[in-house]
C-alpha cells in the first residue's frame, strides 16, 4: 500500500510539474511577443504578497505532518497523507497559476520571475519515501 501511494504521489507531482513548467515557457514566449506591459504596481504588490505568503504556507504551514489520532491504522494514515500533500501541491500549482494569468494579462516582468520562483518552489515538496514511512508508521 506504501508503495502504491509513494508512486501515485510521485506520478502526480511529476505530472504537475511538467505541466507547469511548460506552461511557464509558452505564457512567457507569448507575453514577450504580443503583450504590452502595463503599469499596475497594486496587482504588482498583492502578488508579490501572494506570492511570498503562498510559498511559505505551502512548504512550511502545510507540510503533511499526521497527528496521533490520524494514525489508527496504516491505510487511513495514508489515505490522509495523500490528501494533506494533494492540498499542498494544489496550493503551489495555484500560486504559479495566479503568477501565469497576471503574466499574462499585464506583461509585466515581475510576474515572469515569481511565476519562475513558484514553478521553482515544486522542486522542494517532492514526495519522499521516508517521510511517508515516519509519518505513517503506527
Amino acid at each position: 500500500m506504501l508503495d502504491k501511494t509513494h508512486k501515485q504521489l510521485k506520478l502526480i507531482y511529476w505530472s504537475c510539474v511538467i505541466i507547469m513548467f511548460i506552461a511557464f515557457v509558452l505564457d512567457v514566449l507569448y507575453t514577450s511577443k504580443y503583450t504590452l506591459p502595463t503599469e499596475n504596481t497594486g496587482l504588482e504588490r498583492w502578488g508579490i504578497i501572494i506570492t511570498l505568503g503562498g510559498i511559505f504556507a505551502s512548504l512550511k504551514l502545510l507540510h503533511p505532518r499526521l497527528n496521533e489520532s490520524d494514525k489508527t491504522d496504516t491505510e487511513t494514515a495514508l489515505r490522509k497523507y495523500f490528501t494533506k500533500y494533494i492540498i499542498r501541491l494544489t496550493a503551489l500549482v495555484s500560486v504559479s497559476v495566479f503568477n501565469l494569468i497576471c503574466l499574462n494579462l499585464t506583461g509585466i516582468e515581475n510576474f515572469r520571475y515569481l511565476a519562475f520562483l513558484s514553478v521553482f518552489a515544486l522542486f522542494l515538496c517532492a514526495p519522499n519515501k521516508a517521510h511517508i514511512e515516519s509519518e505513517t508508521e503506527i
